[in-house]
């Protein structure tokens, strides 16, 4: 465990950690007492620092403070070894993964030409298909037409055969 007397050169990130308890902050979020700003970038030592310094929990601190030389050391070699051959994997694969970011990109590109193709086709289609609903009703409607003009020419030929027949009679 650190040592938990604050003493007066103490920074706030310090006291944050000396201070913590578990009975009293175990279940509080963990809120890092840095000093970061938004402007801040990694490239300077300070900020890296106060990140590296205050970016764990207090139990996580206390743990690794209650280690000894020997666990830390090994810790760090594991761990730094394990980062190390991610790290070797990830930039082997890096032009892999770049490809297929590549090949999904142009893939993505051309299913939205499909997409603008089917929708013009669809639109075309529609529009064609009213048409053709629209001349099937104008033949219809034509036919009809005719069927109608047909009738009332039959009904007048019919009216006039009837008065035709009538006359005849009389005339005979």
């Amino acid at each position: 465990m650190p040592p938990s007397l604050i003493g007066p050169k103490d920074t706030l990130g310090d006291i944050y950690y000396k201070s913590y308890t578990d009975e009293a902050c175990g279940e509080a979020l963990h809120q890092p007492p840095w000093g970061l700003k938004q402007k801040d970038t990694f490239l300077e030592f300070a900020p890296c620092r106060d990140w590296f310094l205050n970016s764990l929990p207090p139990v996580e601190v206390n743990r690794q403070w209650a280690r000894t030389h020997n666990g830390l050391y090994h810790a760090y070699v594991v761990g730094e070894a394990n980062t190390r051959a991610a790290n070797h994997q990830i930039v082997r694969e890096w032009r892999t993964m770049v490809r297929e970011r590549e090949e999904w990109e142009r893939y993505r590109e051309r299913l939205l030409r499909h997409v603008k193709d089917f929708e013009k086709s669809k639109a075309a289609f529609d529009e064609e298909k009213a048409k053709l609903e629209s001349d099937r009703k104008s033949k219809e409607w034509g036919h009809e037409g005719l069927r109608g003009k047909l009738r009332a020419a039959e009904e007048l030929l019919a009216k006039e055969r009837a008065d035709w027949k009538k006359i005849c009679e009389k005339d005979n």
